[in-house]
């Protein structure tokens, strides 16, 4: 299986242009979420290819790992050819996320993978250790490669962490660098700030999103609402991608129709965040009888069991990075430094002894694959 069908989120030199030309940028950051973009590991000829090309093997299957370090030599080049300079950042988590679990039970409980197209269970066992095999060695081999960054977070949902990065100042964010980050989801959007940037794979559909229009996205209708209540929508009509359940009924259309009562009753989204991480009540000034019944099943949702305050903690990126900031849990503690150690860690092996090391594994690259990471 070429490495292509694997890690198929190429964009093209036409697009990636389009990006660089929004700010003249000269250097870019590429911002990969891993797991997202290994959907097609996950179709029933990629499992079967892997699990066939395992079995009594002397070595184990390096195809994802093979897969990426080919994605990221393609951006390599194209960096070379258009004189800009790149680094990577790639990010994803390994086991269930605590602080969401300790939330939702349900959350991204759909993603779960049983029974593989009803392969034996020997086969799946196969299919999963190859799989964390190679995770393992993208995070051990790319951390020991120049401008490559892999965070792999131990029972903590990594979708935030480019949120984290760039809203807390850990990378350049000065209007010389642009931020490209490959993922579908649509709580990445939260990403798409001036000079950030969402790359978007759907299929054959391609696309960039850019911050100013991110509701009307989520919405499917022109509106003025600001990005910044992305995650208030989100936490109202909820998302199904990560089985964050909404308030039954309202959708885009209805969410639209009562934002602006909404608004009125929680206020800003720096008010609505204090007020979620004191545990106070969301919405003030109720009206003793609400007309519109969506609105009030909304209210009556919070007063009840405090559901949209429950999904903001689910799918708000700056709630997470604020319990970052201020850890209450040894475990929290053990994530910031993760990252921190990571992003400040610029040591590497030299090519020649990286890919000596790498065929002792048994993993053979295309030609010149790991030397254009060095250029």
């Amino acid at each position: 299986m070429h490495p292509s069908q694997l890690l198929s989120y190429y964009p093209t030199y036409n697009l990636l242009d389009e990006i660089v030309s929004y700010g003249n940028y000269k250097k870019l950051n590429i911002f990969i979420d891993l797991k997202n973009n290994l959907q097609t590991t996950y179709m029933e000829h990629a499992i079967i290819n892997i699990i066939e090309s395992s079995k009594n093997a002397k070595y184990m299957d390096t195809s994802i790992f093979s897969s990426l370090i080919s994605f990221l030599s393609f951006h390599k080049i194209y960096g070379l050819k258009r004189g800009i300079d790149l680094s990577f950042i790639i990010f994803f988590e390994s086991g269930d996320s605590f602080y969401h679990k300790n939330i939702s039970k349900s959350y991204k409980i759909s993603r779960k993978i049983d029974n593989l197209y009803g392969l034996e269970r020997e086969d799946r066992d196969i299919f999963f250790n190859t799989l964390q095999s190679n995770f393992r060695l993208i995070e051990k081999v790319c951390n020991n490669m120049p401008s490559i960054k892999v965070i792999r977070l131990p029972n903590l949902e990594a979708d935030f962490v480019p949120y984290y990065l760039l809203s807390r100042n850990k990378l350049v964010y000065d209007g010389t660098v642009g931020h490209i980050l490959y993922s579908n989801d649509h709580d990445m959007w939260q990403c798409a700030t001036k000079d950030s940037y969402i790359f978007s794979k759907s299929g054959k559909i391609k696309k960039i999103v850019k911050a100013g229009n991110i509701l009307e996205l989520l919405l499917k209708k022109p509106n003025d609402i600001e990005d910044i209540y992305l995650p208030l929508a989100m936490a109202i009509i909820g998302d199904p991608g990560d089985d964050v359940d909404g308030v039954k009924g309202v959708g885009p259309a209805r969410f639209l129709n009562i934002y602006p009562q909404i608004r009125a009753m929680t206020g800003n989204m720096k008010t609505i965040y204090k007020k979620v991480e004191n545990g106070d009540n969301l919405f003030d000034n109720i009206p003793k009888k609400i007309q519109n019944k969506h609105l009030n099943n909304v209210v009556n949702a919070e007063l009840k069991n405090k559901k949209i305050s429950n999904n903001l903690k689910l799918v708000s990126f700056e709630l997470i990075s604020r319990a970052l900031d201020n850890p209450n849990t040894t475990e929290m503690i053990d994530k910031r430094k993760i990252i921190e150690d990571r992003m400040t860690d610029n040591n590497f092996y030299p090519a020649e002894s990286l890919k000596q090391a790498l065929i002792k594994l048994g993993v053979y690259l295309e030609e010149s694959s790991i030397d254009f990471l060095y250029l």
